[in-house]
């Protein structure tokens, strides 16, 4: 896991005095200093977006910021944003339902939840695997009232959608954590 300090990063790209992440430029220069961070890492890394340190974060800077990111290398990269205020969550959210893309997202208590457009056999089979770090599809689906074939089709796309990792090896799936 690579930690990104994105108050850092806005520092570096805009302004030391910055710590607010407005206007579509001020994204656009966040995640091209993003982008170089992530050249630096293996793409089986997860990317840990830190947020802490950033006050706000308007509609534009989500767009540029996490929609784009996630655009652009959310099939290949794995993406956890940590330190998410309630403001910076819902310009968030909204950019997520825009795109129909989905990111981990790790609250103060270091509990792991999904933003995005998912369904909620995927959203409850997600919250098991957070809760379990690594887990069974089996042990899943027996966590879970639903069949089998809707937990193994909900972990299937949180897989695909790289919001957890299957450990191919063990047969096992790995929360982002």
């Amino acid at each position: 896991m690579r930690r990104i300090d994105l108050h850092h990063v806005l520092r570096q790209t805009v302004s030391a005095r910055y710590g607010d992440l407005v206007t579509r430029r001020t994204g656009q220069a966040v995640r091209s200093g993003i982008e170089a961070h992530l050249a630096a890492l293996d793409e089986r890394d997860v990317a840990i977006i830190d947020f802490t340190g950033v006050r706000c974060m308007d509609f534009s800077c989500a767009d540029e910021v996490v929609g784009k990111l996630l655009l652009a290398h959310g099939e290949v990269r794995y993406f956890l944003l940590r330190g998410v205020n309630d403001g910076q969550r819902v310009a968030i959210e909204q950019i997520l339902e825009v795109y129909d893309l989905a990111v981990v997202v790790e609250d103060a208590d270091g509990r792991l939840t999904v933003l995005g457009r998912l369904s909620e056999p995927v959203r409850r089979a997600f919250q098991v695997l957070a809760d379990a770090g690594t887990t069974a599809v089996d042990e899943v689906a027996g966590a879970l009232d639903l069949p089998d074939a809707t937990v193994r089709d909900a972990v299937a796309e949180l897989v695909r959608r790289r919001l957890a990792i299957a450990a191919t090896a063990s047969g096992k799936v790995v929360a982002l954590a």
